[in-house]
């Protein structure tokens, strides 16, 4: 089959340059900073610099969100893109995630798929601040993390167990629902959990799990702190939900994976944020991914939401602003899914990339990208680390094995715990000696 060329392709260095403009002249910030553009222009003619700037004060921001620098307030809501992207791996945008911040001392994490956890780590938030996950389904791309962000935990300063609230119930085998995956994961990692007991922090080795019934339609699945999540059936497969969240006045949509859906036209109508899949062409799935022509319309037009339609979606939905997610948002991509977008909807959207921020107050949407650490340390921890185990139980490695310790190091061993016990003021001694045959 002949490959269909791209009509614009000739012409995507000029759209995405124009693209990239739009963002920044849409997205720039009220007050003094906004006309910083125009100010900088008059500048390098001659003009005087804006007020505030300076070659050796703080510059502003420039639209730019560091981590942990800005409280919330009360009634503000922070939302941060950790996962854009598709199931095919890649190193700028994970599967899907999103991290909801709330003024009212709430993080909650819709959807984790493969890769995300890297990107929440990043942030340098605490883990005991994270543990609330909320999964629209079992696909990898939208629960991979899973059981990274859960057994990692121990390393990384989380002293709490996770609670994951996911679909279950609505007619499905009981070995389909989240319980069982969950179920699934502790013993996938039965060693790596029983192995850690007396060495390391093993309190976060838990999952607690609400699972609820996918097939209902505006079911309240969490209300607390003001905070209230509901779930709707998902067009996907069996087993799939989208979410909207309620916080001090203000709507958060969260699709998962759908088709055009009615519960969604209602359930999410008038939100601030919603955020939405919004795939690639059809061609693309065959001409990127290489899946047969059945497939790419399988997946395509079947089980998810392509750019026209997601268009039509936010039309008829009029969200304050519509994000765009769930596809590789490349310089040679993003052009077609605008298009096609803005053949229907004209409203504010963004094409979500990984580090993407929006804050939601009432005073209106701020949108912004996330500037995280590549190389990060675990965040602080908020609770003492403890080495004892839940129960006091202990692992003990086998005897036998322990003989084989190379007893040639021995002595460098004992001065690796002299130096430590002088630096820290502890009383370590390396256990191991040699017995007699």
């Amino acid at each position: 089959m002949k490959s269909r060329p791209h009509k614009f392709r000739p012409l995507l260095g000029v759209i995405a340059l124009s693209a990239t403009l739009a963002f920044v002249i849409g997205h720039a910030p009220s007050g003094s900073q906004g006309s910083s553009l125009i100010s900088d222009a008059r500048a390098s003619a001659g003009g005087a610099v804006q007020e505030g700037w300076s070659p050796t004060g703080v510059y502003p921001t420039q639209e730019v969100y560091y981590p942990g620098t800005e409280a919330l307030a009360e009634d503000e809501i922070r939302v941060i893109a950790c996962g854009s992207g598709m199931p095919m791996p890649r190193l700028k945008q994970a599967a899907a995630c999103f991290l909801i911040e709330l003024g009212n001392g709430e993080k909650l994490i819709f959807d984790l798929g493969t890769g995300s956890f890297t990107t929440l780590y990043a942030l340098g938030i605490p883990l005991d601040y994270m543990t609330k996950i909320f999964i629209s389904h079992q696909h990898a791309d939208h629960m991979g993390d899973l059981p990274t962000m859960w057994i990692y935990g121990m390393q990384n300063g989380r002293s709490k167990p996770l609670e994951i609230w996911g679909p279950g119930g609505g007619g499905m085998p009981e070995s389909w629902g989240m319980k069982a995956a969950t179920d699934g994961i502790l013993q996938f990692y039965n060693w790596m959990q029983e192995t850690s007991k007396g060495g390391l922090d093993t309190r976060s080795l838990q999952m607690i799990v609400h699972e609820f019934d996918w097939s209902k339609k505006n079911n309240v699945i969490y209300d607390e702190g003001g905070v209230v999540i509901t779930s709707i059936p998902a067009i996907h497969l069996e087993g799939s939900v989208s979410f909207i969240l309620e916080y001090a006045g203000k709507k958060i949509a969260f699709s998962g994976d759908t088709l055009a859906n009615r519960w969604w036209t209602e359930a999410a109508r008038g939100a601030d944020l919603a955020i939405h899949e919004c795939f690639l062409p059809n061609r693309e799935f065959v001409e990127r991914y290489k899946f047969q022509p059945a497939e790419a319309m399988y997946v395509s037009t079947m089980v998810h939401t392509t750019a026209p339609i997601f268009g039509k979606i936010m039309a008829l939905t009029q969200p304050k602003r519509a994000v765009a997610y769930h596809f590789q948002n490349d310089a040679d991509t993003l052009p077609d899914v605008v298009t096609e977008v803005r053949k229907v909807y004209d409203g504010p959207v963004d094409f979500a990339v990984d580090g993407m921020v929006w804050n939601i107050t009432d005073e209106g949407i701020r949108t912004r990208v996330a500037m995280m650490n590549s190389q990060p340390f675990p965040p602080p921890s908020v609770t003492a680390r403890q080495q004892a185990a839940p129960g006091g139980e202990k692992y003990e490695t086998p005897e036998w094995l322990l003989q084989g310790f190379e007893w040639q190091t021995l002595e460098l061993m004992d001065q690796v715990h002299d130096e430590f016990n002088q630096e820290y003021g502890t009383d370590f001694r390396f256990q191991l000696r040699p017995k007699e045959e």
